[in-house]
């Protein structure tokens, strides 16, 4: 049993390359990933090899839980900075 092709989808519209359905992938958005990722592998490198010198489980978790709430401090302050800008 054969299949027809349905028509009434819209067509993909070509991305910025020209090519339908195509993402924009250009030496700077590739170098930019890169170096997010680098950024978050070596953080959370630092982090672990943190956690990994603490003597006991309970100095582990209580270790993270100071990473989470300075992290989430830092997430904070920085979001109200650029809300302050915004206004």
């Amino acid at each position: 049993m054969t299949t027809t092709p349905t028509t009434d989808r819209p067509a993909t519209p070509a991305g910025p390359s020209g090519v339908p359905g195509a993402w924009p992938y250009t030496d700077a958005l590739l170098i930019r990933a890169r170096a997010e990722h680098a950024r978050r592998v070596l953080t959370l490198g630092s982090i672990r090899a943190h956690l990994e010198d603490q003597p006991s489980p309970r100095a582990v978790r209580t270790a993270a839980r100071r990473w989470i709430a300075d992290v989430l401090a830092a997430a904070e302050d920085i979001a109200a900075k650029k809300t302050e800008n915004t206004r």
